[in-house]
C-alpha cells in the first residue's frame, strides 16, 4: 500500500474554496467602496421652530459691499456668498440696486436702510467701499461716507474704503 501511494502523484490542494472566499469578499466590499467614494454632495437642512425667537436663516456671508455714486444716483453693489445646497465653494450672488435721487440729492436714508438689511444678514462684515466719480464734490463724498459708517440707529460699516470708479479695493 505504501508503494502504491508513493507511486501516485501527490494530490494538489483544492483552491476553489479560497477563490470563492475572495470573490465573495469582492461582492461584499464593492458596494461599500462605491457608496463611500461617491462625488455627490451631502446636504443637511437646518430646522428651526417657527414663532417668536426663531432664528432667521442666514442666506450667506456678505463678501463685498460697494456704494457707487453715479451723478445723483447711488448704486449699491453687493456680493453675498451662496449657501444653497447646489452651490460650489466660492459661488456668490452679485446684486446691484439703484437708489433714485431725492430732490436732486442722493437718497442717503434709503441707502442706510439697505445697508442696515445687509448688516442684519452678516453682523461680522464691517467693510464697505465707496466709489465716487472724479467730479463728485467733496462735501457729497463726505456725506456719503458718513452715511455708510452709521446713522442715528447705530453703526453700519465702520471700515469705509474710499476708491475711484473702475477700481475694486
Amino acid at each position: 500500500m505504501r508503494r502504491l501511494r508513493a507511486s501516485l502523484p501527490a494530490a494538489r490542494p483544492d483552491l476553489r474554496p479560497a477563490l470563492l472566499s475572495i470573490v465573495a469578499l469582492m461582492f461584499l466590499l464593492l458596494p461599500f467602496v462605491l457608496m463611500t467614494t461617491s462625488s455627490d454632495k451631502l446636504a443637511g437642512l437646518g430646522l428651526a421652530l417657527s414663532g417668536e425667537g426663531a432664528a432667521t436663516p442666514n442666506p450667506g456671508v456678505v463678501e463685498r459691499v460697494e456704494v457707487i455714486l453715479d451723478g445723483d444716483e447711488i448704486v449699491l453693489r453687493t456680493s453675498i456668498r451662496a449657501t444653497d445646497v447646489t452651490a460650489d465653494a466660492g459661488d456668490a450672488i452679485v446684486a446691484e440696486t439703484r437708489l433714485a435721487p431725492l430732490d436732486g440729492l442722493p437718497d442717503l436714508q434709503a441707502l442706510q436702510g439697505r445697508l442696515r438689511d445687509l448688516r442684519r444678514l452678516d453682523p461680522h462684515q464691517r467693510r464697505a467701499s465707496v466709489l465716487p466719480t472724479d467730479d463728485t464734490p467733496t462735501a457729497r463724498v463726505v456725506a456719503l461716507v458718513d452715511a455708510v459708517r452709521g446713522d442715528a440707529d447705530g453703526a453700519l460699516f465702520d471700515q469705509v474704503i474710499l476708491g475711484a470708479r473702475g477700481e475694486t479695493p
